[in-house]
């Protein structure tokens, strides 16, 4: 008995110099912080968003191919038209996670690099330059190369 009301005795000087009103507002602002973090988006909510413009980027691409001739340049300037807005939509998605902003980053780069490198390949098929034309088709291998094992890990990550 004695040993608990020094206890007591103990918490009571303890607790002295922690006014009461912080007992008040200590509650309130755990229970705030806790609804603001859980008020994120969730990662399968951000995986659904990048999938999205992904998937829109893909069918608009197909599209542009889709019926134009093979030595047609305005498809292909209109496909990397696609891309370079792609690359856009994909930028300005808010994300939180760290995993997917690094995919988000390979998606951008993979989709800029690709629009480019279109370009670059058309303007140098209109000058019939075929060094330049050897150089952008390289390049444009070399921007999609990445685009098989990018999406492998990105949906991989977002059905864990």
């Amino acid at each position: 008995m004695l040993r608990q009301r020094k206890c007591l005795q103990l918490i009571r000087r303890a607790l002295m110099h922690f006014p009461k009103r912080y007992f008040f507002l200590m509650p309130i602002t755990v229970a705030m912080s806790l609804l603001i973090a859980s008020c994120g988006e969730s990662r399968t909510a951000q995986c659904v968003k990048i999938n999205k413009i992904a998937d829109e980027a893909v069918s608009e691409v197909k599209s542009h191919a889709k019926g134009a001739q093979a030595k047609d340049p305005k498809a292909a300037l209109q496909a990397a038209e696609a891309m370079e807005k792609a690359s856009q939509k994909m930028e300005a998605v808010e994300l939180q996670d760290k995993k997917l902003k690094y995919y988000q980053t390979g998606f951008v780069k993979m989709y800029r690099d690709t629009s480019q490198a279109t370009r670059d390949f058309i303007a140098a098929y209109k000058k019939q330059d075929r060094e330049a034309a050897d150089l952008a088709k390289n390049n444009l291998l070399e921007a999609t190369t990445p685009e098989e094992q990018l999406l492998a890990d990105f949906d991989s990550y977002c059905s864990e």
